[in-house]
């Protein structure tokens, strides 16, 4: 068994200023990597991750996907095998067809001038903390649209999101505290929408329809808290690593200010460069060889998807930052079944929140020394972001 030493540990690695030369070394090295201190496996070729994640009879969702081994109490869409992830998804895909995400762009540009609007004026001296003030509050408040979140409560769900997104940041008390309170909120508005329904996620999932049955409460619920944590820091995350590069590459930010394609094609080669889920895991649900190693059957493996996203056997010249990439087979919103199922809106955020960042402020400048990047063991985020306009 290749045994390493902790300084080659993947996890740690996600928060530091470039774990690529550590992600290299392991991929290149060690590609069915055991790390004893964490009982943990890892995978960091493309082909390897590609052909994992769409055998889910080989390698199981349901005991967790994070690396610190865990069993979840409450299995969500994410921690599901088939049959239950397979009914859970078609019925939640209901909620994520293309029309009503597409319907969604003018409320997503709307929300991201209202953000930029509140900024200093380009230009000037001011120096603001992007995270705080555009890339953390411009997905939450695209989920509160999504569920159908009344105006007026948008504080309360911003404030009870961070709290839950950001828990290691916190005090249990005060995650107890929030998901408390949202609960509350969210049954209230479930007896709501039975009542009235309207054009929300909430609604669509709480009623049958020709697109499938009603979805129970209690699964909803599930759903909602998923949405909250998968769907907004995520791309809180790849929001903050486009300015990050972007700053650092004022050519290509030039070009994603006046090219429409420039832009979408930009954010996928963002996505594909630094990912903001940098890996996931998995569990053996039998022996597998591979790379003269046998991972054991009940092995937890850890996906890299980030390694993965620079594997120069899948990409030409990976290291480089290429808005004009062709064929981006990136694996930033995973693959087979578990696929992210709001990559579509994802993606859509990314692009409106880029182009309307830049309309405001096409010349910004980040203060490198001054970023601080969240604690984390999958997502490559910030704390603080400051930016000069």
């Amino acid at each position: 068994m290749a045994q390493m030493t902790a300084e080659l540990d993947p996890i740690p690695a996600v928060c530091v200023p470039d774990p690529h030369p550590l992600y290299h070394q392991i991929r290149e090295e060690h590609p069915a990597l055991y790390i004893p201190s964490r009982d943990l496996w890892v995978l960091s070729r493309h082909a390897d991750i590609q052909a994992a994640v769409r055998d889910p009879g080989t390698w199981s969702s349901a005991e967790g996907v994070v690396p610190n081994a865990f069993v979840p109490e409450n299995p969500t869409l994410i921690t599901m095998d088939a049959p239950a992830h397979t009914a859970m998804r078609n019925a939640v895909g209901r909620a994520f067809t293309p029309r009503r995400i597409e319907a969604l762009a003018p409320r997503i540009r709307s929300i991201a001038r209202e953000l930029t609007a509140a900024l200093p004026p380009a230009g000037g001296s001011a120096t603001v903390d992007a995270f705080e003030a555009f890339t953390d509050p411009l997905p939450l408040l695209v989920m509160a649209e999504l569920l159908g979140v009344d105006p007026e409560e948008r504080p309360m769900f911003k404030r009870c999101g961070d709290a839950i997104v950001y828990a290691s940041d916190n005090p249990p008390e005060q995650l107890r505290a929030a998901e408390a309170e949202l609960t509350d909120y969210l049954s209230r508005v479930f007896a709501q929408r039975r009542q009235s329904p309207r054009q929300d996620l909430i609604s669509v999932l709480l009623h049958a329809s020709d697109e499938g049955a009603a979805l129970p409460e209690s699964d909803l619920l599930g759903l909602c808290f998923l949405l909250l944590v998968a769907g907004t820091e995520t791309t809180t995350s790849a929001l903050g690593n486009a300015l990050l590069l972007l700053d650092q590459h004022p050519e290509t930010r030039t070009r994603m200010t006046s090219e429409p394609q420039a832009l979408r094609s930009g954010c996928e080669e963002i996505l594909r460069f630094d990912p903001p889920v940098q890996g996931l895991s998995r569990v053996a649900k039998r022996d597998v060889a591979l790379h003269g190693e046998t991972i054991p059957e009940g092995a937890r493996v850890h996906m890299l998807f980030a390694a993965a996203n620079r594997d120069p056997r899948t990409f030409t010249e990976p290291d480089q930052f290429d808005i004009a990439r062709k064929d981006n087979h990136h694996l930033a919103f995973g693959f087979g079944v578990h696929f992210c199922l709001g990559a579509s809106l994802a993606r859509m955020e990314l692009q409106i929140g880029v182009e309307e960042f830049l309309r405001h402020a096409p010349r910004y400048r980040v203060d490198r020394d001054g970023v601080e990047r969240m604690r984390s063991d999958t997502n490559r985020g910030f704390r603080k972001l400051p930016v000069a306009l």
